[in-house]
C-alpha cells in the first residue's frame, strides 16, 4: 500500500476515534487532536494546536446538532455559557498578539494541563462512586429547561472564561474546564454536561478558528482529513454515549489524558 495512502487512513481513522470519545467525554477533541499530530505526525505544537482548533469547529459542530435532535442541550444555554468562554478567547487572542510562547513551553504547559484535568477527574469520579444509584436515580428525572443554574453561575463565569483563553491558547476546545464546572458547580448531570460542553466549544470555536486562519498558522490538509474522521466519530460518540455509565465514561477519558500527558513529557 502507498505510504500516503497509509498515512490518509490513519489521521481519518484516529480522527474518528478522538472526535467519539472526545464528544462522549465533553472534552473538546483537541487534548487528542494536538497529541497525536505532535507525537505521531511531529508536526510543530504551534501548528498543531492551531490545526486542532479549525479541527474542533467541525467535530464538535456534529456533536451540538446531534445533542439538539436528542435534547440534552438547547441553543439558549450554549450561547449563554459560550459568551463568557468566547470572552476569554478574546482576552487571549490581544495578549499573544503581543507575547511569542517558545513551542518548548507551550508543550510543557499542553502536557501539565492534560495532566491535571486526567487526575482531577480521576479523583472526583472516585469520589462519585459512592453516590452513583442516587445520583442516577436523580437524572433519570432531570429536565433540562426546569434546572435552576442561577445560584452558581457567578463561580462559573471565570472558570468559563478560563476555558477560552486554555482554548485559544492550546487548541484543545475548553472542554476538561467546561464539563467539571457544568457538573460539579452548576449541577447538570454528567451527560448534559457533557453535551452542553460541547456546544459551548462549538461556539468558542468559531472565534477561534477565525483568528487562527487570520494568522495563517493551520495545516489545511492535515486538519480536513483528521476533520472527516471526527465528524464521523462525533456523530457515532453521541449516538452511543447513552448506553455507557457516567462512571465508566469518566474513568475512560481520565486514564487517555494521564497517558497522552507522561507522552509529551518524553
Amino acid at each position: 500500500m502507498d505510504y500516503t495512502l497509509i498515512i490518509i487512513f490513519l489521521l481519518i481513522f484516529l480522527g474518528f476515534l478522538s472526535g467519539a470519545v472526545s464528544v462522549m467525554a465533553g472534552v473538546g477533541g483537541g487534548v487528542f487532536f494536538v497529541s497525536f499530530m505532535t507525537l505521531l505526525f511531529l508536526i510543530p505544537i504551534d501548528t498543531a494546536v492551531s490545526t486542532s482548533t479549525f479541527i474542533i469547529l467541525f467535530s464538535s459542530l456534529a456533536g451540538f446538532i446531534s445533542y439538539l435532535k436528542q435534547k440534552r442541550t438547547n441553543f439558549k444555554f450554549s450561547i449563554m455559557f459560550a459568551t463568557f468562554s468566547i470572552l476569554g478567547s478574546i482576552i487571549a487572542s490581544i495578549l499573544f498578539s503581543f507575547i511569542h510562547i517558545e513551542a518548548t513551553l507551550l508543550k510543557i504547559l499542553f502536557a501539565c494541563t492534560l495532566l491535571l484535568a486526567g487526575l482531577n477527574m480521576f479523583y472526583k469520579t472516585l469520589n462519585a462512586r459512592k453516590t452513583s444509584k442516587e445520583t442516577d436515580l436523580r437524572e433519570s428525572y432531570f429536565i433540562l429547561q426546569e434546572h435552576d443554574y442561577k445560584p452558581n453561575l457567578k463561580k462559573s463565569i471565570p472558570l468559563f472564561m478560563l476555558a477560552g483563553f486554555i482554548a485559544y491558547l492550546l487548541g484543545i476546545g475548553g472542554g476538561i474546564i467546561n464539563t467539571p464546572v457544568l457538573n460539579l458547580i452548576l449541577k447538570y448531570p454528567i451527560h448534559n454536561s457533557t453535551a452542553i460542553s460541547t456546544s459551548i466549544i462549538f461556539f468558542t470555536a468559531i472565534y477561534n478558528t477565525i483568528i487562527k486562519i487570520i494568522l495563517g498558522q493551520i495545516d489545511y490538509i492535515t486538519g480536513l482529513l483528521i476533520a472527516i474522521g471526527s465528524i464521523s466519530g462525533s456523530l457515532f460518540g453521541a449516538k452511543i454515549s447513552k448506553k455507557i455509565s457516567r462512571i465508566h465514561l469518566q474513568i475512560i477519558v481520565a486514564i487517555v489524558l494521564m497517558g497522552l500527558a507522561i507522552n509529551m513529557f518524553f
